[in-house]
């Protein structure tokens, strides 16, 4: 059925439509071809050996090996500059533009400041590769595989009226906390906070539900998390080490620990000291230090897995997915963003295929994935690096 991309339609489009029709998170350095990487088993899980558990104030620190990975990613991909066709370039941008909203913050706030991860770190390269496109969209994807989750955006999100919107705050959300200020990272936390109070129901199933539920909240947080390892593991051109899978789990899982209300946002908010400790790993985060929210990729998998009885779709996750399928963008971009659409469900396990009632084949999802390397290659080719990965790195060496 149409509303269900299988791997022939994704194929469709040219490279102008291949090009312009990503969504996700704002991304632009360079991607590999899915077919050559280990596909992802269950879930997107690939194993990366023995966990390394992480002292708290190595989980937001930049250097080392990803921040010279980072550099020579950037060099080899942006030569002396920003690379891309600018015709094209300017046409895509547009289109993203469309999708996700202009830029999310400021990049001439707080000089010098290197926000919460800062240049170099696994966040960095992970986030600012086009393979987080499709990792985002896979995000989205799981997090439809959870019943709670949906029924609060479908009683409570205004999607049906602004059907882009909340892949506009969703991607605002990301770009913001991996690429803003310190400040900035804080003020987005402080904005979705305030929101998750009123969001409460009940389910269709007759399950209460609220939107600062750690369970929930862990949902969504891991949803992401492993929807853009998983992404980072199929299309970019270089993969982490396993360490530096570790250390991204741990910053995504901390950047998502601020939504927990327990967290003192507003006192960090005035506290340049606080901001400074926050970097370094040292504020207390409940969600954090009680092993709710992981941080590594062992435990990643662990918490993934305790999910399981928990998912399934009902009519208001169909309609979710009958957005992600049909969203409101340009002709031309359709085929493109088919193509990644359809990697992003192929790289789905089989346990979340079912959840979804799209269950492929292996060699379907093979070449889905395969299909949307493809795409993710030509965006790249055609657009250039990320304007937002620029905008951070130019802050960075600002003088304060």
């Amino acid at each position: 059925m149409d509303d269900h991309p299988t791997p022939n339609g994704a194929a469709a489009g040219g490279a102008a439509g291949a090009a312009g029709g990503a969504a996700g998170a704002d991304a632009g350095a360079a991607a590999g071809d899915a077919a050559s990487k280990d596909h992802p088993s269950e879930r997107g899980r690939t194993s990366s050996g023995a966990a390394q558990r992480l002292e708290p104030d190595d989980v937001w620190r930049a250097g080392g090996p990803a921040a010279d990975r980072g550099a020579a990613l950037r060099s080899a991909h942006d030569g002396a500059g920003e690379v891309g066709l600018p015709v094209a370039r300017a046409m895509i941008r547009k289109v993203l533009t469309r999708l996700f909203g202009g830029p999310p913050f400021d990049p001439d706030a707080d000089p010098g400041d290197p926000g919460l991860t800062g240049p170099g770190s696994p966040s960095w390269i992970v986030i600012g590769e086009p393979a987080a496109i499709a990792g985002g969209l896979r995000g989205l994807l799981v997090q439809v595989a959870h019943p709670l989750a949906m029924a609060g955006v479908h009683d409570h999100s205004a999607f049906r009226e602004d059907p882009l919107g909340r892949l506009q705050r969703t991607s605002a959300y990301v770009t913001t906390t991996t690429f803003g200020s310190t400040r900035e990272a804080l003020q987005v936390s402080m904005r979705v906070r305030a929101v998750h109070p009123k969001v409460r129901g009940t389910a269709p199933d007759g399950r209460a539900y609220r939107a600062d539920d750690p369970r929930l909240l862990t949902w969504v947080s891991i949803a992401l998390t492993s929807s853009f390892l998983a992404g980072h593991r199929l299309w970019a051109p270089q993969r982490l080490s396993p360490a530096d899978e570790d250390t991204f789990v741990a910053q995504q899982s901390r950047i998502g620990a601020l939504l927990d209300p327990r967290v003192d946002l507003p006192g960090l908010l005035r506290d340049a000291a606080g901001q400074q400790e926050l970097r370094e790993g040292r504020v207390h985060l409940p969600m954090i230090e009680d092993g709710t929210l992981p941080t590594s990729v062992a435990d990643l998998e662990a918490v993934l897995s305790s999910f399981d009885h928990e998912l399934g779709i009902n009519h208001q996750g169909r309609e979710a997915l009958a957005f992600l399928h049909r969203p409101p963008i340009p002709l031309a971009a359709r085929g493109g963003y088919r193509s990644l659409l359809t990697g992003a469900l192929g790289s789905l396990g089989p346990e979340l295929q079912d959840a979804l009632e799209l269950r492929w084949p292996a060699v379907a999802s093979r070449a889905a994935t395969a299909q949307a390397g493809a795409t993710l290659r030509t965006m790249r080719l055609m657009v250039g690096t990320s304007p937002s990965l620029r905008a951070a790195e130019q802050r960075t060496t600002s003088a304060a």
